[in-house]
This record gives structure tokens, sequence and C-alpha cells, in this order.
């Protein structure tokens, strides 16, 4: 269960960024975080892997506060955070197989790191990942040669690498096409049902948002001003989380 208590964040000390946030997301759950361009929510997802630091409130993973762990109870709890970036964040002219094995770096020591010294069984988990989002045929391939939607299957391989309890999703789907977006949030829902994991993912598309989420959360400038069901996420719903006029035409709502 990840649970966030009035999490703040203001990047030059007067301007909040983020202000009183506080959501949860349970295990097996897919929620999503929609809003405007400057709302706060790559703030909210960079807080959470502490990968920035807040001012303020509580990031508790199972009852573990993450704003109060040091670095090395940092460094193992973040093996427990699986992280999807829009721009894949691969090393391309490394293979599929390669990037994915980068996703057990952090139980390693340096040195074991630094010469890519890895278990055989770790190699097979790596590649049974690869058989499970769809890759398996392109195991020994270069990143570069890949596609966008193959990509992000790499991506979410590499972060199932860390047998996480959470995935965080950076907007993952902004530079695919209609297909592979479907087959990317068919993925990260059939992971969140059927393996547990608590699913959080920063989207644009409301229409996405609605089909694939178990709940919603609408931030605006920095504030959530909707937490609730896809079903509750009426067109008047979505205006007032973006605040612009007409709906359908801003934001998607109807494609």
């Amino acid at each position: 269960m990840l649970t966030v208590n009035h999490l703040a964040k203001s990047y030059d000390g007067e301007k909040k960024n983020l202000t009183d946030v506080s959501f949860q997301v349970a295990p097996s759950e897919v929620a999503v975080i929609i809003g405007p361009s400057g709302a706060g929510k790559t703030t909210i997802l960079r807080s959470l892997n502490q990968l920035i630091k807040d001012d303020d409130g509580e990031i508790l993973l199972d009852d573990v506060d993450l704003r109060q762990l040091n670095r090395a109870e940092l460094r193992r709890a973040r093996c427990q955070i699986g992280m999807i970036f829009q721009n894949y964040n691969l090393i391309e002219p490394l293979t599929a197989l390669e990037n994915v094995l980068h996703g057990c770096l952090g139980t390693k020591s340096n040195l074991a790191g630094m010469f890519s010294l890895y278990r055989n069984s770790e190699k097979l988990e790596a590649l049974q990942l690869l058989q499970k989002v769809g890759l398996g045929d392109f195991a020994y391939q270069q990143c570069r040669s890949l596609s966008g939607g193959q990509k992000q299957r790499v991506g979410i391989a590499r972060a199932l690498m860390q047998h996480p309890k959470l995935i965080l999703c950076d907007e993952p789907i902004a530079s695919l096409d209609p297909k592979s977006t479907r087959t990317v949030m068919t993925l990260l829902r059939d992971l969140a049902v059927n393996d547990g994991i608590s699913v959080l993912i920063n989207l644009h598309q409301v229409d996405i948002a609605r089909e694939f989420a178990d709940h919603v959360i609408g931030i605006n400038q920095g504030t959530v001003v909707f937490d609730d069901s896809p079903a509750a996420l009426t067109d008047t719903a979505v205006a007032n989380i973006y605040r612009k006029q007409p709906v359908a035409e801003e934001v998607g709502v109807n494609g």
C-alpha cells in the first residue's frame, strides 16, 4: 500500500509546486494522475521515489516513510519501486536483455554492477520477463533498433527485475501510437491484477484513464482536486481538473 499524506514541495522557497497532496494506491490497483501541464504530476512521482526532496508530508510504502530513510535504507527501498519513463531511459546500444538485467543493479555491489556480473538465474529471469512482455524474440536485439512500444515494454521488464511492490510511470504512452498505447496500458493493468503490484501512472489522456484506471487523481496547481473512481470522472469533473473549456476539444474527452 502506498499512502501519501500532506505532501508539499516548493522549488524556489515561495511558490508551492505541491500543496497538501494526499492519496492512496492499494495493491493490485492502477491509479492514474491527470491534470494540466505544470500541475505537479511529475513532481509527485519524483518525490515518491525521492529523486527530489520535498518539504513536508509523509510517503508511506507499507507503513515505512521513505522521507525518513537514510541513504542506505533508501537505496534498499528503491528496489521495491520500479520506474517507467516517457523517454524509455534505456541504453540504446545494449541489447534488450542487457537493459532488463540493469533492473537488478540496485541489489548488487558496485564492482558487480561495473562489470555486469550477473548470475545465470538472473539472466534466465530477464529472458522470462522479456517473454512475459511479448519480446522473447528480441532479447539479443539492440534497443536502438526497437520501436517505441517495444522499448517501453523493455522498460517494464527492467522494472519487474526489481520485484517491485510499486511501479511509477511518468507519461509512459506519450510518444506511442494507439496500438502500442493499448498494448502498454493492458500490460500495466495485467501486472496490477495478476501480480498484485500497485501501479501509479501520470497521463494526459482522459479517455485512457477512464478505461484503464481503478481510480483517478486529478491535480491542478499542485493540489488534489479530484480523487474518485473513473465512473465519477464526468465531463464536469474533467473541466474542474483542467479548468478549460470546451472540455472535448481541450483535453480529448471524446477522442
